[in-house]
C-alpha cells in the first residue's frame, strides 16, 4: 500500500522497467526490420572502426569499408528475408542456396580486386576465399540470432491477438442468450411506463439501461475512456439503489478538462475491476469503505497519463467462484491495446485489497488509434 500511495503522490512516471525496454526494442524490430537490421549492421561497423583505431591496427580505405558494408549489409537482408523464411517454414533452400552462393562469390571477387589495387602484396585466391567464408559464417550466424528475435516476437504478438479474440469470443458467447433489442426495448418500455409513478425509480432504471446497452455494445466498435467511466458511474449508482445506506462506496472523479470522449479504452476493461469489488470484495464496512479514484495528469514526459486507483476490503467469509475474466485478463488486454504504455500494480491482503493502473496516452492523445 505504502508503494502504490508514493506513486500515486509523487506522480512518477510508472512507464519505466527493463521489460518494457525489451518489450519497446522487440516491437520496434517487428515493426521496422529493415532499419533494425541495418542499424545492427551500422553498429557493427563503428564498433570495428574504434577496435581498430584504439588497438593501432591498420585501417582500410574508405571505398573497401563501404563495400564491406553495402556488400555484406545486402547479403545480411538476403539471408534474413529469404532464405532461412523460405528454409524454415518452406523447406525451400536449393535455389536460395545457389543464389547466395552466386551473390557471396561477386562480393568477394569484387573486394578482392579492390584489395588488389590498396596493397602491393600478391593475393592468393582460395585462402582469401576461406577467410571470407569465416568471417561470413560469424556474420550469418550473429544475423540468425535476431532473425530468431524477430519471429519471436512476431510470434508473441500473434500469441496475443489469439488471447485477446478468445476472450472476446467467450464473451461474447455469454451475451448470446436473449436478444439485445429485445431487452432493451422492454426495459425502455417499463421505464416509459414508471415515470409517472416514479421519478427516482425512473432515474435508476434509465442508468441501469444504459449499463445494459453499454455491456450489450460491439467490441469491435470504438470506446471511449468516457464512455467506460460513465458506464462505471451508473453501475455504482445502481448498486446504491440496490443497497441504501448500507452500501459503503467512496468515488472520485478528477479528469479536469481533458476531452475524454476523444481517448480510446477497450469496452468493459476497467468495468471488469470495479465488478471484482463487488463479486470478492466487503463493501459494506463503514469503518472500511470500498474507494475509487479517476484522475488524470498531464506528465512533461509522457503527457497524459490516466491513473485509476481502487482500494477495498476482501470478503473472505464468501468465497467467489472466478470467472476467469479477472485482472489477468484485463492486464493481457491492455499489453495488446497499450504495450509498453500501461503498469498495473496490485497489492493483497487478508485486509486490503489495492489496484493502481497507469495508462500513458501520450502527447496527443486524440490522435492516438487503438489496437
Amino acid at each position: 500500500m505504502k508503494t502504490i500511495l508514493r506513486q500515486f503522490l509523487n506522480q512518477q512516471n510508472a512507464m519505466n522497467g527493463r521489460g518494457i525496454v525489451i518489450q519497446g526494442v522487440l516491437k520496434w524490430m517487428k515493426d521496422n526490420p529493415v532499419l533494425f537490421l541495418w542499424g545492427v549492421w551500422f553498429i557493427y561497423l563503428g564498433l570495428d572502426l574504434l577496435l581498430r583505431y584504439f588497438g593501432s591496427m591498420p585501417i582500410a580505405p574508405f571505398d573497401i569499408i563501404l563495400w564491406n558494408f553495402i556488400g555484406w549489409g545486402m547479403i545480411n537482408q538476403f539471408w534474413f528475408f529469404v532464405f532461412l523464411p523460405n528454409a524454415m517454414f518452406f523447406r525451400r533452400w536449393k535455389l536460395e542456396t545457389m543464389i547466395l552462393i552466386l551473390v557471396f562469390l561477386g562480393f568477394v571477387l569484387f573486394k578482392l580486386f579492390l584489395l588488389g589495387k590498396w596493397t602491393e602484396l600478391e593475393l592468393q585466391l582460395f585462402p582469401f576465399l576461406v577467410n571470407e567464408s569465416v568471417r561470413s559464417l560469424q556474420f550469418l550466424l550473429y544475423t540468425s540470432a535476431i532473425w530468431g528475435f524477430y519471429v519471436l516476437a512476431i510470434s508473441q504478438d500473434e500469441f496475443n491477438k489469439m488471447e485477446i479474440d478468445l476472450i472476446k469470443l467467450r464473451i461474447e458467447h455469454k451475451s448470446l442468450q436473449l436478444s439485445p433489442h429485445f431487452v432493451l426495448n422492454m426495459v425502455s418500455q417499463f421505464s416509459a411506463s414508471i415515470l409517472s409513478l416514479s421519478r427516482p425509480l425512473y432515474d435508476s432504471l434509465s442508468r441501469f439501461t444504459d449499463i445494459l446497452a453499454y455491456s450489450y455494445k460491439n467490441p469491435q466498435h470504438e470506446n471511449s475512456l468516457a464512455h467506460e467511466i460513465h458506464a462505471m458511474e451508473n453501475y455504482v449508482a445502481c448498486q446504491r439503489q440496490r443497497f441504501g445506506d448500507t452500501l459503503q462506496f467512496v468515488l472520485i472523479k478528477e479528469l479536469g478538462n481533458l476531452e475524454t470522449n476523444k481517448l480510446p479504452l477497450p469496452k468493459w476493461t476497467l468495468m471488469t475491476l470495479l465488478e471484482n469489488v463487488f463479486k470478492h470484495g466487503d463493501c459494506f464496512n463503514p469503518s472500511k469503505p470500498a474507494r475509487l479514484e479517476f484522475r488524470m495528469d498531464e506528465l512533461q514526459e509522457s503527457g497524459s497519463v490516466f491513473i485509476m486507483s481502487l482500494t477495498n476490503t476482501p470478503d473472505l467469509a464468501t468465497p467467489v467462484k472466478s470467472s476467469e475474466f479477472g485482472i489477468d485478463a484485463v492486464r493481457r488486454i491492455l499489453e495488446h491495446h497499450f504495450p509498453g504504455k500501461f503498469r498495473m500494480s496490485v497489492e493483497k491482503s487478508p485486509v486490503e485489497f489495492n489496484l493502481l493502473l497507469h495508462i500513458s496516452y501520450g502527447k496527443n492523445p486524440e490522435n492516438r488509434p487503438l489496437g
